[in-house]
């Protein structure tokens, strides 16, 4: 059974926020980090999240786990605030200074005026396949019927809607969409008969199809472009605390290398992040995730953006002039490639 999530905020529209972030506090400038024969400073304390139990935020949990943020000066309370919406809102209040969820609601938060940005992205391609109960057919099987999403905007929606696509249906009108809040909710949702179908990624999928789902699209085989994950900071924070952004990503990179090379570790730590304790689903969502997916350098791809956001705006029209650029920063990843974390 997974765990029950802690979350930090409660559920909120991130807009509500946003209109009320200008009253904010500036986060004050970070101390440098401690480099060769100096005594070391006091860590940096850091308020940081992760948007879902998915192994999508391996990076950051990996990080903290082993020790590799206090290896770079940071003090990292890190905590699950279940939802890309209630993350993005916890991010632009101040409650917490990173933030790892999806692109989709990054570029949702910009365009309503926040100052979020995207300085690595995890999950470069779709991990989604679309599933549906045992006595699925044909697409028409699926009109009608309750569609499970993690949350509305997210990047669940936006593999359901390709999906449904594929399939010749309208995402709007053929089907009835339904929020459950996290990915775990939504495979328990569609476990438990509440949702017809929907979609998974690894090791979620290794559950509903021992529980006799069938794969019916798999975005997944495609390498369709996507911003599944990705770390986000506010710019006022960036501005005054690049030194302490830096040393953020450079864990994560760390973090992502070391668990390409030890797979029985790592599958320890997914063990306990997704509370998890099938080691076939677990075996697979380390190949699938660490082995396929995430990048050695998790840069911010601007075709992955466009191409995500063109599927955005079916359901956020908010969206559709926004230029994506103003919603990411690859500079931090760029510097860690230059100086070559995580190979060393």
């Amino acid at each position: 059974m997974r765990r029950l999530s802690r979350a930090l905020v409660p559920i909120a529209l991130v807009a509500i926020v946003i209109a009320a972030c200008g009253s904010g506090t500036t986060a004050t400038p970070s101390q440098p980090v401690a480099s060769g024969g100096s005594a070391a400073p006091e860590p940096i304390k850091i308020k940081a999240s992760y948007g879902n139990v998915s192994p999508a935020n391996l990076a950051p949990f990996f990080a903290k786990e082993m020790g590799i943020f206090s290896k770079h000066g940071l003090d990292v309370d890190l905590s699950l605030i279940d939802g890309g919406s209630p993350s993005a809102a916890a991010l632009i209040s101040g409650q917490v200074q990173f933030a790892n969820f999806g692109g989709t609601e990054t570029m949702s938060g910009v365009a309503a005026g926040s100052d979020m940005v995207a300085v690595a992205l995890f999950v470069p391609v779709t991990p989604w396949q679309l599933l549906a109960k045992t006595d699925y057919k044909t697409p028409a099987d699926l009109k009608g019927k309750v569609v499970g999403l993690a949350s509305k905007g997210g990047s669940s929606e936006v593999a359901a809607d390709l999906s449904l696509q594929r399939l010749g249906l309208d995402p709007q009108k053929d089907v009835t969409k339904q929020a459950f809040g996290s990915v775990a909710n939504l495979t328990k949702g569609m476990l438990g008969g509440a949702a017809y179908a929907g979609p998974g990624h690894p090791p979620d999928t290794v559950l509903l199809l021992k529980q006799g789902f069938k794969v019916v699209v798999d975005l997944a085989a495609e390498k369709i472009p996507a911003t599944d994950n990705c770390t986000i900071v506010r710019r006022s924070y960036l501005t005054a605390n690049r030194q302490t952004v830096q040393a953020f990503i450079d864990a994560e990179i760390e973090a992502i290398a070391a668990a390409k090379k030890d797979k029985p570790g790592t599958v320890k730590v997914m063990a306990k992040l997704l509370s998890v304790d099938d080691q076939d689903a677990l075996s697979q969502a380390y190949d699938f995730y660490v082995t396929q997916i995430m990048p050695t350098y998790p840069h911010l791809d601007r075709a992955a953006f466009d191409y995500t956001k063109q599927t955005l705006v079916a359901t956020n029209p908010t969206v559709k002039d926004l230029d994506v650029t103003r919603a990411i920063d690859d500079s931090f990843v760029q510097d860690a490639e230059k100086r070559g974390v995580g190979t060393k």
